[in-house]
C-alpha cells in the first residue's frame, strides 16, 4: 500500500463493554498478514475510543501497538474497570434508595452512578504514562512523525445533547451538523472516560463547561467522523452479531421480560444498530455515485465501507462466564434478571473477566481470517 493511499484508510471502532475486545483480535490476525496495515486516521467510540486511544499513543509499529492492547485486555478484569467490593454495593445501592425515598435529597456526598469506575482511570493513568487531565503521551508525538494522522474520539454532552467528536491532528474542515459537531483539543484521560461513560452506570466526565457520557448515546452515524477527517475507506469493526440466517425468530425469555433484557435491547440500540444503519447509508450512497457522469461525480466523495463483526452472539456467550464474577457484582447483575434471558447483552458490556476477553479476541482473530479476501480486496484495491 503506497503512503498516498495509506493516509485515505481510516479506522472505526464503536462501543460495547468489554466486546471491545473483539476488535483487538481482528486487529491481530489484519496486522500478522497484512504487514502494512498501519491507518492513519483512527476514530473511536465508547470502548472503542480506548482501543483507538491506545492504538494512536503507541510508540512503536502499528503492530506492536496491537500486540500491546492484547495484553492490556487479556489481564484485564472487573476489579481492575471498577469497584465490586460488597461495601461500596450495600452504601450506594442504600444511597440510591433513600435518594429515591426522599425525592432526591442526596444523603451525603452521593454517587452519580450505579458503578464506581475510578479503578479505570488509575488503569488509564499506568498504561498510558499520563495523569489525568494532562495530554495522553505519545499521541502528538506520532501526529507530528507522520504515523498517525488524526485521531477523533466522540462523547455525547448532557447538557445539549450534542455528539461531539474530539479531534486532535490534522483536520481539514471542523464539522457541525444537527446534533453532531467536532472541535480541537489535546486528548486526555478524562476525554477517554468521557466517551466510555456508560450512562447511568458509570459517572459523567466534565470536559470544559459541560457533562459527557458515552460516545454511542448520539452517535446517530457512526462513520461519518472518519469520513470527515478524511478517509476514503474506512474499516469498522463492530462488535454486534448480525444472524445471516432469516429463520423464525428465536424469543430469547420465558415470561415476563427481565430488566435485563429490556437494558440490552436499548444499549444494543444506541452503540450498535446504528453503526449497520450508517455504512447501509452509505452503500446506497455509494451505488448512487457509480450512476452519475464523471462530471457530476467531482461534487461527491465516494468512500468504500468494510464492516467486520462476531460470527458468534458475544452477548449470549457472557451469560455463560457470569458465574466468574466477583460475588457482590454478580448478585447485582442477576437481581436485573440476567439468568432469565439467553442473550443478556447488557451483561456483555460489563463481563470483563479474562477468560471471556480471551475468547472475544480469538473469536476476532478467527473472523478476519474467515474475511481475510474481502479483507485483501478492500486494502488492496
Amino acid at each position: 500500500m503506497s503512503d498516498g493511499t495509506r493516509l485515505e484508510l481510516g479506522l472505526a471502532m464503536t462501543g460495547g463493554g468489554a466486546r471491545a475486545a473483539y476488535q483487538v483480535g481482528v486487529l491481530r490476525y489484519i496486522c500478522k498478514h497484512f504487514e502494512d496495515f498501519h491507518p492513519p486516521i483512527l476514530t473511536g467510540v465508547s470502548a472503542g475510543a480506548l482501543n483507538a486511544v491506545h492504538l494512536a499513543s503507541h510508540p512503536g509499529n502499528f503492530a506492536d501497538a496491537v500486540e500491546h492492547l492484547v495484553d492490556i485486555w487479556t489481564d484485564l478484569n472487573a476489579d481492575k474497570v471498577f469497584r465490586t467490593d460488597s461495601r461500596y454495593f450495600l452504601v450506594n445501592f442504600l444511597r440510591w434508595g433513600l435518594n429515591l425515598v426522599l425525592g432526591g435529597r442526596r444523603i451525603g456526598s452521593g454517587r452519580r452512578s450505579l458503578l464506581d469506575n475510578d479503578p479505570l482511570r488509575r488503569l488509564l493513568e499506568r498504561n498510558l504514562g499520563t495523569p489525568a487531565g494532562e495530554p495522553i503521551a505519545g499521541i502528538q508525538e506520532n501526529i507530528e512523525r507522520g504515523r498517525l494522522r488524526v485521531l477523533g474520539i466522540t462523547a455525547t454532552n448532557y447538557g445539549t445533547g450534542v455528539s461531539v467528536t474530539w479531534v486532535q491532528g490534522h483536520v481539514g474542515e471542523h464539522w457541525r451538523r444537527p446534533r453532531r459537531r467536532s472541535e480541537n483539543a489535546n486528548i486526555t484521560i478524562e476525554h477517554v472516560m468521557a466517551s466510555t461513560a456508560l450512562p447511568l452506570i458509570f459517572p459523567a466526565i466534565q470536559i470544559n463547561d459541560g457533562w459527557h457520557g458515552d460516545g454511542g448515546i448520539r452517535s446517530i452515524a457512526p462513520l461519518s467522523p472518519a469520513m470527515h477527517l478524511g478517509a476514503e475507506r474506512i474499516l469498522a469493526i463492530s462488535t454486534r452479531f448480525q444472524d445471516a440466517h432469516l429463520g423464525p425468530e428465536e424469543s430469547m425469555i420465558q415470561g415476563y421480560v427481565p430488566v435485563a433484557q429490556i437494558i440490552g435491547i436499548l444499549l444494543d440500540s444506541m452503540f450498535l444498530d446504528l453503526l449497520d444503519y450508517d455504512a447501509a447509508n452509505m452503500s446506497r450512497i455509494n451505488n448512487v455515485y457509480e450512476q452519475l457522469s464523471e462530471a457530476s461525480r467531482a461534487q461527491y466523495k465516494k468512500v468504500r465501507v468494510l464492516v467486520l463483526r462476531p460470527s458468534e452472539d458475544i452477548g449470549k456467550l457472557a451469560g455463560h462466564y457470569e458465574i466468574n464474577l466477583p460475588q457482590p457484582f454478580r448478585y447485582f447483575t442477576r437481581g436485573f434478571g440476567t439468568k432469565d434471558t439467553k442473550s443478556p447483552d447488557s451483561l456483555s458490556l460489563l463481563m470483563f473477566q479474562p477468560d471471556y476477553l480471551r475468547y472475544l479476541i480469538e473469536l476476532g482473530e478467527r473472523d478476519a481470517r474467515r474475511h481475510a479476501d474481502e479483507i485483501e480486496n478492500f486494502l488492496h484495491t
